[in-house]
This record gives structure tokens, C-alpha cells and sequence, in this order.
């Protein structure tokens, strides 16, 4: 049975929503509604689909059975809570929200609703994440003790002037750490077993924006760990996210969405080391792969057909979310952080 998704925004990221459904033969796209007629317009004749006219009448489509979310993350749960009144499964683009409270309403009415709400965080679908967690979760790493996120990428004056909402707090909710860096900071999160508490430093080193473009924070994970987020684009000319985890028996390094390096007690490491390259967004220039954001998508698609959970709920969507929010609270606090 095919499932209609109706993709709501004509940004950047819309586009990659776009090309990953359309690869995925279990789904139609029933069209597109963006605030801006002038870029829906657009978007639809260059993607060959329907312009609605309004969100209401997409969410009126009984042909549409997803909702995917492609707007600035300040307008997440709105746009959500709409979605789950008309009876629509949701797929929501990183950050869910820029406020915790709103994201976890969200999380208990598709609950309540039975309605599949997922996060996009499509790094988790990567060849190379997937074999990491699936050692980690084996204990292959023994006990862990450190793990460490540092995405040290470069954004442009240009790349801030191009849309009124990026830099803000009140829409983007932040800057590079829930932009950019939340992508790494889910891996870390996921790979080390949850976050405990933050201690956070944030500050605008170089951009003339209203948010961070460049914060570091001191982590404690569930499990005793220690470790460190690094998150700017501030830092020329920019470098591959990364990702060190050490353990009892062993570390590992994830660079650019590869292992890089695997030194672990047991095991062989040409079994974890990755020698193909893979597209990143270190530079200005955020070429983003569709391929990770269409195996969610295949997830999300699942999900729906069999009723069942899929990969990123609701609820994983916000550990992260609340991560980054710790670590903004932190640095205006000056005092560590307890999560949840």
C-alpha cells in the first residue's frame, strides 16, 4: 500500500525529503505548502508535485497520511499538534522544537493518538553507525569511560543572511550546538547510553548573530562516563564532525560519518574501518546526501504500515533537544545542569 506524504516547507531541506521519498517505491508525495506561495510554486514545478494552498487543506487531503515537517525548527510543535488533530503521521526535521515542554506535548498526544511521530536524525542510518551501536550494545567496548563530540565546521556571513530565522533565538532556538552539532551530539547520546548532566559554556565569537557560534560543554552520562561536545561555525576552514569513544576493552574514532580508527581488545579492524568516502557538511557548502535521510524515510514508512515504533520516536528525537537546551541553561546559569 503506498502512503502520501505532504512535505511542508520549500527550503534547503525539503528538497532532500523530496528526493529520498520519491527513490522509495511504498510512497507518493501528495504535494507541497510552504508559507512563502511564491516558493511553493516553485518548489512543485521543479519537483513535478501538487502546490496546496494552504496548510488546512493539506491537512484536509485524504490522501495525504504523513506529515513532513520542513520548517524552521521554532514552528515544530505548532505545526505538529495541527497534524495530529487531522489524524496525520508526522515526520519532523531536527530539532523537534525549541522548547522541551512543546516537544514532550507533542510526544504524549501522537501517544495518545497512536499516531507514529518520528525525528529526523538520519546519521543514525549510516552503515558505520549501525555497526558501531550494534558493538556497543554487545559490550564489545567493556565498560565505557569517555566519550567525546567535536563538530568544528565553518558557516558564512551569506549562509546566516539567507534565511531571517537562522541566528535567532526566538525561531532557530539557538545556534551551531542545535543546528549543526545536534546531529553528532544524537550519535553520542545514543552510542553512550544517555546524557545525565551538562556543564556548558556558549558564546558569538565571530558571526553578527544573536545565538552561539561556538560552545563546549562537559558531559556525564547514565552510565558514569565522562566526556566533551565541541560545537561551532566559527572554525576555518572547517573540519569533519568526530566522534571518540574509549572503554575498557578498547576505542573507536567515527570522522565524516566513517570509523576511522578501531582498537579494540578481540576484534579485527578492517571488520570496522570504513575506506569509502562519504559526503559532509563541514564547509559552507551543506551538500547533503539523501540517502541516510531515505533509509529513516523506509523506517518512518514501516512504521506506519505495521504499526510499530520506528527508529527515532518522539521520545529519542528529545534527548538530544534536551541536551543542547542543557547546555544553553548552563551557560546562563553558570552552574551544571541535571537532565531527566
Amino acid at each position: 500500500m503506498a502512503l502520501g506524504v505532504a512535505i511542508i516547507g520549500a527550503g534547503m531541506i525539503a528538497n532532500i525529503h523530496v528526493t529520498a521519498l520519491q527513490e522509495i517505491p511504498g510512497a507518493r508525495i501528495t504535494g507541497v505548502w510552504s508559507r512563502n506561495a511564491e516558493a511553493t510554486a516553485k518548489f512543485a514545478a521543479k519537483h513535478g508535485i501538487k502546490a496546496f494552498k494552504s496548510y488546512e487543506d493539506v491537512l484536509a487531503d485524504a490522501k495525504t497520511d504523513i506529515i513532513s515537517l520542513c520548517l524552521p525548527p521554532g514552528l515544530h510543535v505548532d505545526f505538529g499538534l495541527q497534524a495530529a488533530a487531522a489524524g496525520k503521521h508526522l515526520i519532523v526535521e531536527k530539532p523537534m522544537d525549541i522548547d522541551a515542554a512543546k516537544a514532550r506535548r507533542l510526544i504524549e498526544v501522537y501517544r495518545a493518538k497512536n499516531l507514529v511521530l518520528s525525528v529526523i536524525f538520519q546519521n543514525r542510518f549510516t552503515p558505520a553507525a549501525q555497526r558501531v551501536k550494534a558493538a556497543l550494545d554487545a559490550g564489545l567496548l567493556g565498560k565505557l569511560i569517555l566519550g567525546d563530540a567535536y563538530v568544528k565546521w565553518y558557516r558564512s556571513p551569506e549562509y546566516y543572511a539567507s534565511g531571517a530565522w537562522r541566528g535567532t533565538w526566538n525561531i532557530e532556538g539557538g545556534g551551531a550546538l542545535i543546528n549543526q552539532a545536534i546531529h553528532t551530539i544524537d550519535l553520542l547520546q545514543w552510542f553512550m547510553g544517555g546524557v545525565r548532566s551538562v556543564s556548558g559554556m556558549i558564546k558569538t565569537s565571530i558571526h553578527k548573530i544573536e545565538t552561539e557560534d561556538l560552545g563546549v560543554a562537559a558531559v556525564e552520562y547514565h552510565n558514569g562516563a565522562l566526556g566533551v561536545i565541541e560545537g561551532s561555525t566559527a572554525i576555518t576552514p572547517g573540519y569533519k564532525e568526530r566522534i571518540e569513544i574509549h572503554g575498557t576493552k578498547g576505542s573507536f574514532i567515527l570522522e565524516g560519518g566513517m570509523v576511522k580508527e578501531w582498537k579494540v581488545e578481540g576484534c579485527r579492524e578492517e571488520d570496522y574501518i570504513d575506506t569509502q568516502p562519504i559526503s559532509y557538511c563541514a564547509t559552507n557548502s551543506p551538500a547533503i546526501s539523501s540517502v541516510n535521510h531515505k533509509a529513516q524515510m523506509l523506517d518512518i514508512l514501516r512504521a506506519v504500515e505495521q504499526g510499530k515504533d520506528p527508529l527515532v520516536t518522539g521520545e529519542e528525537g528529545l534527548k538530544s533537544l534536551e541536551i543542547v537546551l542543557g547546555i544553553y541553561a548552563s551557560s546562563r546559569k553558570g552552574q551544571k545542569i541535571q537532565l531527566a
